[in-house]
């Protein structure tokens, strides 16, 4: 799931030596959670500004380029901007800028409109992160080992964790077949960011179905494979690598959660 420093693809496993990617993935995990919750209490610009700083100091440390890490936003700028334009439209306020029918335009709209601009592309940005520095197996042994406390409550903590793994390691590939096919729907004279939107839906449309019959061929492959090779789920199963907790772990983590607390106080300075 490596891919080449220049190549880097949203949900690829980026494969440097930086003090990020040497931390055990069980304080990744609880450190990315911790961020991205704090990210959703974030209500002011000049806290944003904050948190795009720590983010892309973060990126710093772990030797990712910022602009792969913003490529991710690049897929869906529109989507974005008419999320933008509907809440910017339809925010009361007592500032009116122009009014029609229903739609009024309001200061207090334009304000709350960016808020969130900020908030989905910090969350699209540095969501990442884990994935950029941490392999598919440290990813599912990091997230059982967390889980297993919960396993006396009947939750199946192996089985969860290869889910989700298995769901991260897919991301990239469907993303790059995603990418083939709207190449080739361009070379055929249909294009997204073009057209009617009648004509943009049929082409939406002639994309999403082979990428989801390829979803589920490689998901009926992936089981035909594991069954092959009896596998059994958690039982009985050993690690290669056995998780190690150090001290750098724990002062990443209070680095992290020391922030996240400043994030949620923000609120109500």
């Amino acid at each position: 799931m490596g891919g080449k420093r220049g190549g880097i693809r949203l949900g690829a496993y980026y494969p440097v030596q930086s003090p990020v990617h040497g931390l055990d993935p069980r304080a990744k995990l609880l450190g990315m959670l911790a961020f991205l919750t704090g990210i959703f209490w974030v209500d002011e610009f000049w806290v944003f500004g904050l948190v795009y700083a720590f983010g892309f100091g973060v990126l710093w440390l772990a030797k990712i380029p910022p602009t792969k890490a913003l490529a991710a936003v690049r897929g869906l700028i529109f989507l974005l901007a008419v999320t933008c334009a509907i809440n910017m439209l339809v925010t009361p306020g007592e500032q009116v800028l122009w009014e029609w029918e229903f739609l009024t335009l309001t200061m207090e709209g334009i304000e709350r409109s960016l808020l969130m601009l900020l908030r989905l592309v910090a969350l699209i940005s540095f969501s990442g992160l884990l994935t950029f520095t941490t392999t598919p197996i440290e990813l599912a042994d990091g997230m059982e080992s967390l889980l297993l406390p919960f396993k006396r409550w009947g939750l199946p903590a192996h089985e969860f964790a290869m889910m989700m793994t298995i769901a991260l390691r897919f991301v990239p590939i469907l993303l790059a077949e995603a990418d083939k096919l709207m190449k080739a729907q361009r070379s055929r004279g249909g294009d997204l960011a073009s057209g009617s939107v009648m004509k943009r839906m049929k082409t939406l449309v002639a994309m999403v179905v082979p990428l989801l019959f390829n979803a589920l061929k490689r998901a009926d492959d992936l089981a035909i494979a594991m069954e092959a090779r009896a596998y059994t789920g958690g039982e009985g199963r050993v690690s290669l690598r056995e998780l190690r907790w150090a001290g750098r772990d724990t002062l990443a983590l209070i680095v992290v959660l020391g922030f996240v607390a400043f994030m949620v106080v923000s609120r109500w300075l």
